[in-house]
């Protein structure tokens, strides 16, 4: 995967803006040791970063060991798994490589937030998915677990699935909505690709407009001096 000059200097500005605890100078020395990637993850999803688990590091052994830690306990879960070659390729400061990784992780903490957010606008919708009412559904009447079930996946009626506990139905409407986010996410993407390459190429257009203005304006003077006669 390779991302373009309008990708990248936009995944540059998104770098910029965060609270990091070292500036970005050269990008792929100063992700080397994983440190950075997990201060990310930390600032947008703080549950699922424990720091003290990654150490900054200039050897190529804790540098691969950070990264290890990193893959095994975050970026697997969200399908960002990285192989050996590539974990080797970033300890070494591989050009290329952490921009095509920061730009598939900002996809991935972008999804991650708004399903988080549709999940709990549900549970504000529809209260009786949370695992304290689940549990107290063991002792309602069949009938009423037959409704509250019915609320929750209206959209699956078959009897295998009214047939299964709550916390499951929960757990399938969280793998539906996931997917819907990551569809969404990915046609969402690809529209602000394209207005990000449509508005660097009217920024061209402005520029090239600017100097032509100037080279009209700059050339005006010397018509009156041309002809003037003593």
């Amino acid at each position: 995967m390779e991302l373009d000059e309008s990708l990248l200097e936009d995944l540059y500005i998104w770098i910029d803006s965060l609270p990091l605890s070292r500036p970005k100078k050269r990008i792929e020395r100063d992700f080397s040791d994983g440190l950075l990637i997990a201060e990310i993850i930390r600032y947008y999803l703080p549950d699922l970063v424990e720091m003290h688990n990654y150490t900054p590091a200039n050897s190529l052994q804790q540098k691969k060991a950070n990264w290890g830690i990193l893959n095994k306990k975050i970026l697997s879960n969200f399908g960002l798994d990285l192989p050996d070659v590539i974990i080797n390729g970033l300890s070494n400061g591989k050009p290329g490589l952490i921009e095509v990784l920061l730009f598939n992780l900002r996809l991935k903490i972008d999804e991650e937030l708004e399903l988080q957010q549709k999940m709990q606008q549900q549970h504000q919708q529809n209260p009786i998915i949370t695992p304290r009412q689940s549990s107290l559904s063991h002792i309602t009447s069949n009938s009423t677990t037959t409704r509250s079930i019915s609320k929750i996946n209206q959209t699956n009626k078959s009897a295998k699935i009214n047939n299964l506990p709550q916390k499951d139905i929960s757990r399938l409407d969280y793998e539906e909505i996931k997917q819907q986010c990551l569809k969404q996410q990915e046609d969402i993407e690809i529209l602000h690709a394209k207005i990000r390459r449509l508005e660097h190429v009217l920024q061209l257009k402005d520029i090239r407009i600017s100097e032509l203005s100037r080279a009209v304006e700059d050339s005006r003077p010397t018509r009156p001096t041309a002809i003037k006669k003593k």
